[in-house]
């Protein structure tokens, strides 16, 4: 992705870190109550470095997209699992692995607060992905035991659970003290309009690999990539991809704040950072919104073993057109919505993500025939909720408790892993159907809650503030 960033990416650490009082264009905005006052982005990053840093975002972004058959535990995982004739019980084993790690971001955010250790942070996070990659691909060519797999299969599913819990959850900060709000729809515009087509192109790889043919073609004899090499390949492509992530956060411009933020004791950085959030109504109402429509998304499980009752054809015969919708209409969804969100506010986005999630449940309890697998690209559209209802907390979050806060939605959500359970639960004991309207009762819930309590405008509250967020508000 370095073709995609301007000449200045490849300059040294001293071009990076800019001294901060270079004078830079500025942009003067009235408050509410009608003070002048400078954005402290704008003030101290001039726009083509907050360019630079979009660039550098939807980069990873489209990094982390390529490489999700791998990176997206579940799906590669269960089939290398079944393939050493494991239970179905050792096949999930990966995916629960990897929900249960979702503490490990709140404990980084405590022990590296510092501003300064954003971007070294985020090129170990990207570094340890892609030796876990590679490890297991060398456990795959060595031809170990199955023990040995279905181990190293876990353990590269616990690692992925703290890095990619860290990684986003510092990009996300990235993105809060590199780019002012107002350029914030645009990089996530970027990231995830044109992601989700390196995850379509990630995913029919992936096809062609384990299956050996994709849409009919098979590749020559010469090409074709056999068991348990061609889940070695995977793996392994992810080392690379992952390295590259690691070069490319490196190349992010963060100004600093001219008082770093201090680790404070962990009882009052953890457990009174989550008393901080649970006693900000609009903040804890994002996050209980957040968990609500993630735990509606969760039946997309049960859409798609639905195939067989709507076409009278095994789920996985349709699987490919099924991800190739899903992604497709993500990409365009993406551009587009990235879009809104520079011209109206942060909460337009959680309605219309909310609103295509129910669109989705509907269809499929609705539409008959082929044409119901229209609903998978509906709620591939819906998926991008996962975006936006992070930019929302980091709106409410002054600079110096994004991590933290950030860190905290994420093991807010851990729960989420209960609801696919909870939906195959209702489907065997009344039926699929009823778990579709299990969860538009969920989605239309979490509309109403988000429509009715959240402002357009969310800020941090005065009382939320830090030195380090007071210094930066008045320089």
């Amino acid at each position: 992705m370095s073709d995609g960033l301007p000449p200045e990416a490849t300059g040294d650490q001293e071009a990076e870190e800019l001294p901060q009082e270079t004078e830079k264009p500025t942009v003067v905005v009235v408050e509410p109550e009608g003070e002048l006052k400078q954005d402290p982005v704008d003030a101290q990053l001039e726009t083509r470095l907050q360019e630079r840093n979009a660039k550098i975002y939807a980069g990873l972004v489209s990094l982390i997209y390529l490489a999700a058959p791998v990176l997206y535990v579940g799906f590669v995982q269960a089939a290398l699992c079944d393939n050493l004739g494991t239970n179905k019980r050792i096949a999930n084993l990966p995916s629960s692995v990897y929900l249960l790690m979702a503490w490990f971001p709140v404990l980084i955010a405590w022990l590296v607060p510092q501003a300064r250790l954003l971007k070294p942070t985020l090129v170990v996070s990207y570094s340890i992905t892609a030796a876990m990659g590679a490890a297991v691909a060398v456990v795959l060519i060595l031809g170990a035991p199955p023990w040995l797999i279905v181990g190293s299969l876990v353990a590269h599913a616990a690692v992925l659970g703290c890095t990619n819990g860290v990684a986003a959850t510092f990009n996300w900060e990235a993105l809060g003290r590199g780019l002012s709000e107002a350029r914030r729809g645009k990089a996530l515009s970027m990231a995830f309009g044109v992601g989700p087509l390196f995850a379509v192109a990630g995913s029919l790889g992936a096809q062609l690999i384990l299956d050996g043919e994709l849409f009919g073609w098979r590749p020559t004899a010469w090409a074709q990539v056999s068991y348990p090499y061609s889940f070695a390949l995977l793996f392994g492509a992810s080392a690379p991809i992952m390295a590259l992530g690691a070069v490319l956060a490196r190349l992010y411009v963060i100004p600093m704040p001219a008082t770093d933020v201090q680790r404070e004791p962990f009882k009052t950085a953890v457990l009174g950072g989550f008393k901080e959030v649970c006693s900000y109504r609009i903040l804890l109402i994002a996050c209980v919104a957040y968990l609500l429509v993630y735990c509606g998304n969760m039946v997309q499980n049960n859409m798609s073993l639905y195939t067989r009752e709507v076409v009278d054809r095994p789920p996985e015969s349709l699987v490919g057109y099924q991800l190739a919708l899903r992604f497709g209409v993500k990409m365009l969804a993406g551009l587009l919505l990235g879009w809104i969100l520079a011209r109206t506010n942060p909460k337009v986005p959680l309605l219309i993500t909310v609103g295509l999630q129910i669109a989705g449940v509907l269809w499929v309890l609705f539409v008959p025939g082929y044409w119901f697998l229209v609903a998978f690209g509906i709620n591939g559209a819906g998926e991008l909720f996962g975006v936006y209802y992070f930019n929302y907390p980091l709106c409410c979050s002054p600079k110096s408790q994004m991590r933290r806060n950030i860190a905290f939605l994420m093991l807010i959500s851990a729960p989420v892993g209960l609801a696919p359970y909870m939906y195959g639960w209702i489907s065997d004991v009344w039926s699929l159907r009823a778990s579709f309207w299990v969860a538009l009762g969920i989605l239309l819930f979490t509309t109403a809650l988000v429509a009715k309590t959240l402002p357009s405008h969310p800020k941090p509250r005065p009382e939320d503030m830090r030195a380090a967020d007071l210094a930066e508000e008045t320089a």
